[in-house]
């Protein structure tokens, strides 16, 4: 049984596992943010790699579907992200797609686009390159699909209902405060329905424009301090398709929805300005939004309790998430420091989505009728009838078409109908009269048929490859164009650096001429000032020589006067002595006549004691203060012999530092002819610069 919708890139046959398909749009910059140079933070290095850095750290988000730069169209977000769902969804599979991510980073956007672009009749091509969003792109899509020969009957109703404040309103209905109530649909387990909600049959792009541009106006919006056009509520927009498709002898009865959600955002309170009622309508945003993160969070760890019902909006996705519909999420991002938060939040958000699995099946009816042949025909007769009706139904057409048609024409239609089974039977005794013509026919239908599917299938792997080899074209010329970048910077820097090096080269030899004047002068310094040391070492071995001598002199001229004090005091004692003793010899002699006399001499003797006491104290003191003058004049000799060391140490450094100099004489003519830097020529440098600070 073949199909007119097998153009897909996926393939699930009766149903399996499915995750979520998630891509991630950054939106440009806008007005406000460049005004206020908020830097940007975010790049995509690969088409499933986002990089977030920043002050702090470097961070990679990797493993999306896709990942769209700034630059993106809304042609090419949906014919990567939503095209391959259409022939799904048609082929009997539930759609879901849904823009989630922070307040102002373009998901209506995403969603509605703008609508100058369309015909008169609303009408467009889906895959033209205008604003057009995914709703409006999706349905169009539908429309065309649908409109082929297999397809002989089709019926399209859609809803758009919006969540606001935990409360569900109809946009298309009469009353939009009617709050509407939500029940589990018995008929389809683990679906929901909403009573009182009005749906709406279209037939064209036209119907769908008037209905979305209604429900837009009719959404519940705020003026925040980060969107001039908040969405403060979720919109959902539901179509249903059912439609009938013919394959050789047999009807399939095919059904699909395809919900189509622009969730409010996420917003911090704080930095969006919400105030009393707009803080709450934001409580209640996120309140909702956590709900379904918490739904996302139990389904990737395959919990055992899924949290539907903690909010209306996961009871209305509940088909959607972990249920049996095919589900891609488009994840809207700010590019800007100032909402780095929120931003990783949105990429964190995205790849627990893409963990989520659902166990999707098609809503697929088969019949077979033995009058089948004969409806055909009938239907495609019936069909070219209604259609030049349609085309001529009013004004001077209708009399022109009345003219045109036979007047026995419905007449003989209803002869035509009543005589159903008489042209079954005639069929039939057709197709027994070229049975084999039919069997050769049908295994050449087979043969073509595998032929056909073996070409899909070289087709599909050739896309696949053209695909792959585009995208290492793509990112070979990416990477070719951050070598030409880099190639280009690197001329410049390197431009900028001889530049440099040429006028530093400049400023040296300057300098080198400066240093050899200033070395000349040095040099001649400091032989002057060598002759001047020699000179003054000269003079203090002169003046060492001369102290000596005085020194020596003066030791023996002091030597001498005290040998001849020692000789005056002891001459003089001795003839106090010799008096003395002759004294007592007279006095001795004479004791017996002068006793008197003794006790004088006794006393002179005492008198005679103490002068010469006083005698050698004098003597002391003298000798003593001539050794302080000894001891004095041998500190000053060595002090006189340190500093002549010191300046003869000096005039070794001196020495030294002409051999420094002559080192670094040296070093710069090795400089001068090869450019390459020696060490001792940049303490050179720094010498320089600190004696031109001087």
């Amino acid at each position: 049984m073949s199909s007119s919708l097998d153009t897909s890139s996926i393939s699930y046959g009766k149903g399996g596992k499915s995750c979520i398909k998630v891509g991630i749009r950054i939106r440009p910059r806008n007005l406000k943010e460049v005004d206020e140079n908020d830097p940007q933070v975010l790049c995509n290095v690969e088409p499933s790699t986002i990089i977030l850095t920043d002050e702090e750290r470097e961070r990679i988000y990797s493993g999306y579907d896709f990942v769209f730069d700034e630059c993106v169209t809304q042609c090419q977000l949906y014919k990567e992200m939503v095209a391959e769902y259409i022939p799904q969804l048609l082929f009997g599979y539930n759609c879901t797609i849904f823009a989630y991510g922070q307040t102002g980073t373009g998901k209506t956007f995403t969603m509605e686009g703008n609508y100058g672009d369309l015909n008169n009749d609303d009408s467009f091509k889906w895959d033209s390159n205008n604003y057009v969003g995914v709703t409006s792109r999706a349905m169009q899509h539908i429309f065309t699909v649908l409109n082929n020969s297999q397809c002989i009957r089709k019926k399209v109703t859609v809803m758009y209902i919006e969540l606001y404040n935990e409360e569900v309103y109809d946009l298309l209905g009469n009353d939009i405060t009617k709050k509407l109530k939500i029940f589990d649909d018995n008929q389809n387990v683990g679906s929901v329905y909403i009573k009182d909600v009005k749906e709406c049959e279209v037939n064209n792009m036209h119907d769908i424009s008037k209905i979305l541009q209604h429900g837009a106006s009719m959404r519940q919006t705020a003026t925040t301090s980060m969107n001039q056009r908040s969405s403060r509520s979720h919109a959902i927009f539901t179509a249903a398709i059912e439609w009938d498709e013919i394959t050789s002898e047999e009807a399939i009865t095919r059904k699909g929805k395809i919900n189509l959600v622009d969730l409010a955002g996420s917003e911090n309170i704080g930095k969006s300005g919400a105030t009393k009622g707009s803080a709450r309508e934001a409580g209640n945003i996120n309140t909702s939004l956590l709900a379904l993160g918490q739904v996302i969070n139990a389904l990737t760890e395959k919990n055992s309790h899924i949290p539907y019902r903690s909010s209306k909006l996961t009871r209305i996705l509940k088909d959607s998430l972990g249920g049996s519909a095919l589900t891609c999420l488009i994840g809207a991002v700010s590019p800007t420091l100032s909402n780095k938060g929120e931003t990783i939040s949105t990429l964190e958000y995205g790849l627990k989505a893409m963990n989520v699995e659902n166990n999707i099946r098609a809503n697929v009816r088969a019949r077979r009728d033995k009058y089948f042949p004969a409806y055909s025909i009938l239907n495609d007769y019936l069909q070219s009838i209604n259609g030049y009706i349609l085309n001529y139904s009013l004004g001077t057409h209708r009399n022109k078409l009345l003219s045109i048609v036979d007047k026995d024409l419905f007449s003989k239609i209803d002869n035509f109908i009543l005589k159903r089974d008489a042209i079954s039977e005639e069929a039939h005794k057709w197709l027994a009269d070229d049975r084999d013509l039919l069997c050769n026919f049908g295994k050449k239908v087979d043969s073509q048929k595998k032929l056909v599917k073996e070409g899909k299938s070289s087709v599909i792997c050739l896309k696949s490859k053209i695909k792959l080899l585009k995208d290492e074209v793509n990112e070979k010329l990416r990477k070719l164009k951050k070598l030409e970048e880099k190639f280009n910077n690197s001329i410049k820097i390197s431009q900028s650096y001889h530049n440099e090096l040429s006028y530093k080269t400049h400023i040296f030899e300057k300098k080198i001429l400066q240093a050899k004047e200033f070395l000349q002068k040095q040099q001649n310094f400091l032989e002057e000032h060598l002759t001047n040391i020699h000179q003054s070492l000269a003079m203090c071995e002169t003046m060492n020589e001369e102290i000596i001598f005085k020194t020596s002199a003066e030791l023996k001229k002091i030597e001498i006067e005290c040998k001849f004090i020692f000789n005056d005091l002891t001459k003089e004692n001795d003839d106090v002595v010799n008096n003395a003793t002759e004294t007592a010899m007279n006095i001795l002699s004479s004791v017996k006549k002068e006793n008197e006399l003794i006790s004088k001499v006794e006393d002179s003797q005492d008198e005679l004691n103490k002068l010469f006491n006083i005698k050698r104290d004098k003597f002391n003191e003298i000798i003593l203060l001539k050794f302080n003058e000894l001891e004095e004049l041998e500190n000053l000799n060595v002090y006189n012999i340190s500093s002549c060391d010191e300046r003869l140490n000096a005039c070794n450094r001196i020495d030294e530092d002409i051999e420094l100099i002559n080192k670094y004489t040296e070093e710069i003519r090795s400089y001068i002819r090869s450019p390459e830097k020696s060490k001792s020529v940049k303490l050179l440098e720094k010498y320089i610069v600190k004696l031109d600070k001087k």
